[in-house]
């Protein structure tokens, strides 16, 4: 499922250039990580906390009227959260441990701007959204410790955790002004980014500035 919907946007954006004129753009976002509940079997518990990223990237917006339009993007995302974790007994609670991970972003969204007055405007837009995680460290911090013994171990790859694909439904409103939209966005986890027997979804708010050339 993942990889078709890779495919649809992808196509999509190599096409969108032979249409019509189309605005480009920079976007960057500020990012707040709200990982959901873990999920195993009829139980379910918190295990992740929130975080903060950031993504910077650019935009393609194709209008088919003056207000209907279709918007792909693609970004560099620096995301983090982090994680509860028993050790053991006597351990006295000394692990601090942190995620984080680097990849890629790809949403492609519809929306509509409904021009309210002549300076004020809002924009609706919503539409699937692709993550891929090229890096991903855990860092788990022994508060008695020194910082030479804390220990990196990876997120991905063989006996890792977690999945380096993962799909999410965005959703938002922008604010255009001039060359420029503020936008308010949400992202919902559609696919499972846990290995294994349990589950769990990444969501997202975002508060994001786009520049239009």
């Amino acid at each position: 499922m993942k990889t078709k919907i890779t495919l649809l946007i992808l196509s999509i954006i190599i096409a969108l250039p032979v249409f019509a004129d189309g605005l480009w753009g920079a976007k960057a976002s500020f990012d707040i990580n709200a990982p959901g509940k873990w999920h195993i079997g009829d139980t379910s518990f918190v295990n992740y906390h929130s975080g903060y990223g950031f993504s910077v990237g650019g935009v393609y917006s194709h209008y088919f009227t003056d207000n209907f339009f279709l918007e792909p993007s693609l970004s560099v995302f620096y995301d983090t959260y982090s994680e509860d974790l028993v050790i053991g007994e006597g351990m006295g609670g000394g692990q601090d441990p942190l995620i984080y991970k680097v990849g890629l972003r790809l949403p492609l969204v519809v929306g509509y701007t409904f021009d309210i007055t002549d300076t004020f405007a809002l924009s609706v837009f919503t539409g699937p959204e692709l993550d891929y995680a090229f890096a991903g460290r855990y860092r788990l911090r022994d508060k008695t410790l020194n910082e030479t013994d804390d220990l990196d171990l990876g997120l991905f790859g063989n006996g890792s955790s977690q999945r380096r694909f993962t799909c999410s439904w965005k959703g938002g409103i922008g604010f255009p002004f001039s060359d420029w939209r503020v936008d308010f966005e949400a992202a919902f986890g559609l696919s499972d980014m846990i290995k294994g027997p349990a589950s769990c979804k990444e969501n997202r708010i975002s508060l994001s500035l786009l520049r239009y050339f």
